[in-house]
């Protein structure tokens, strides 16, 4: 089963279950980042699927929001790091939903980690 995360914007993030190329689930939580963690282990616990349970990730990289960006693609790394996992990464400057992403993610080649994608350059502070 595949796990596919999306945060581009920087009070909601949202997480996908596809099996056998299909999105049979999706949910959106309006958190900050520091909840994205929490949220994703709702997630998974209210549709009883354990981080094993999960073979691969995919993951919106950006562009969007750049903390939103940052954690969440953080956060898939860890979880395909500690599980051993395959990874997969898309940008959706047009903002799609997942279920138009996941076409194009399937033929996509399956990466060790991502990076997060930026629109613009960093405006630090």
């Amino acid at each position: 089963m595949d796990l596919f995360i999306c945060a581009q914007d920087i009070q909601f993030i949202t997480f996908g279950l596809v099996k056998d190329r299909t999105l049979f689930c999706e949910k959106a939580f309006e958190v900050p980042p520091e909840k994205y963690l929490f949220s994703l282990d709702v997630f998974l616990s209210e549709q009883h699927v354990a981080p094993v349970d999960v073979s691969r990730i995919l993951i919106v990289n950006g562009p969007g929001s750049f903390t939103a960006s940052r954690v969440s693609v953080v956060m898939a790394n860890s979880f395909a790091f500690v599980q051993q996992i395959p990874m997969c990464s898309i940008e959706n400057p047009e903002r799609r939903s997942l279920a138009e992403l996941l076409p194009i993610l399937e033929r996509r080649p399956d990466q060790a980690f991502v990076v997060p994608a930026y629109d613009r350059p960093p405006n630090i502070t």
